[in-house]
């Protein structure tokens, strides 16, 4: 019997085991390799932070779905390949040999600046930032109104935008809260959203104005402690609670994986979504990137559109057929939830904003999330 192992329980291959697992010969073996049982849909975050949807609304329940698909399920990291042997070694001790493998294991926090670890928080893994910031919002509602607090979203990109929009929402619906909150967004850069267009910038930075949240730019931290956040050009900000939404990197293995990589250290793959130089790997996400096409974008939307095609390629190449192309494009959809009933959508250089974004957007995810059994 031959086997496809799976490593990472991430959109694309969750998507793959709900619409297209039954699309393997019967004598193929699928293991699903996963930290975690609970993944999330990581397009809703936002909306979750912002208190619009609970945790089931925005989780995949990757037990069920293996149970479902007669998918086997082993709880656990890669911590390192040998492809010689095409054997993938786990982080708990496991190995398990495979014919083919896939790989959907995102990105890792970078967060290695000293203080972050005790006195903030990371929203990689998401699983961990959750508690971390249910107790920050105890923390803030056990103040009294005279005890003002800071609280910092570290990031300019995507995600720190989208973060500090729904905190923001999230406490002006807090009806627990006395005491005032301040937001500060802070990012090293010279301006927001550096990867959008400048409508998508300004439109930003108009947004975060209206709802009274404070942009920091070249603030490049460096430490923080329990009262502070600093730079090492001596700069440094009052500060009560840290986010910390600065983008991450493959997991350490990839390195040593023998895979060819890009200069950002992403598993480098062709147009089938396969490893350059070794064809029984595929890889997906954000832990991989396409020769000669764009950096990838929002997790969400690069899952949906990667994984029909990975789908496809994972049954042709067990059944030793043509593979089918993906087209990366230049041009994809980028959209900014505001968690206010409002978003903005970027396709090239064009950026539209309004409601009814918003509202295709919830559908669109509710549509992905309902495909999946639930949490």
């Amino acid at each position: 019997m031959r086997t496809l192992l799976l490593a990472g329980g991430g959109l694309t291959h969750a998507l793959y085991l709900a619409n297209a697992r039954h699309l393997l010969p019967d004598d193929v073996r699928v293991i699903l390799v996963s930290p975690e049982r609970f993944v999330p849909y990581s397009g809703m975050l936002p909306g979750l932070i912002a208190g619009r949807f609970r945790f089931r609304d925005c989780h995949i329940d990757l037990g069920q779905l293996c149970r479902a698909t007669h998918t086997e399920l082993q709880f656990g990291r890669l911590a390192s390949l040998d492809l010689a042997q095409r054997r993938a070694q786990l982080d708990n001790g496991d190995a398990i040999g495979f014919d083919l493998l896939s790989v959907n294991t995102g990105l890792q926090a970078t967060d290695t600046i000293p203080g972050l670890a005790e006195h903030g928080m990371s929203t990689r893994p998401i699983s961990g930032f959750l508690p971390r910031w249910q107790e920050t919002l105890a923390d803030l509602c056990a103040r009294d109104r005279n005890n003002p607090a800071n609280l910092a979203v570290i990031g300019g990109n995507l995600d720190g935008v989208e973060m500090a929009l729904a905190v923001r929402q999230r406490l002006l619906h807090e009806d627990n809260l006395k005491a005032p909150v301040s937001i500060h967004l802070v990012h090293g850069g010279g301006k927001l959203l550096p990867e959008f267009p400048l409508a998508a910038q300004l439109r930003a930075a108009q947004l975060l104005q209206e709802r009274e949240i404070r942009v920091h730019p070249l603030f490049d931290v460096a430490r923080v402690d329990d009262q502070q956040i600093y730079t090492d050009r001596h700069q440094h900000l009052p500060m009560d609670s840290v986010i910390w939404c600065v983008s991450g990197q493959p997991g350490a293995w990839v390195k040593t994986s023998g895979l060819a990589l890009t200069d950002r250290g992403r598993i480098q793959v062709n147009a089938h979504l396969q490893a350059v130089n070794h064809p029984f790997v595929f890889a997906a996400g954000a832990v991989a990137s396409v020769t000669g096409g764009p950096e990838p974008g929002a997790a969400a939307n690069l899952a949906l559109r990667q994984a029909p095609v990975l789908a496809a390629n994972l049954a042709r190449a067990l059944a030793g057929e043509p593979l089918r192309r993906y087209k990366s494009g230049r041009r994809t959809l980028s959209i900014i939830t505001t968690s206010n009933d409002y978003a903005l959508a970027r396709y090239g250089n064009q950026v539209w904003g309004g409601k009814w974004i918003e509202r295709w957007k919830y559908r669109r995810d509710r549509k992905v999330m309902a495909s999946f059994p639930r949490a």
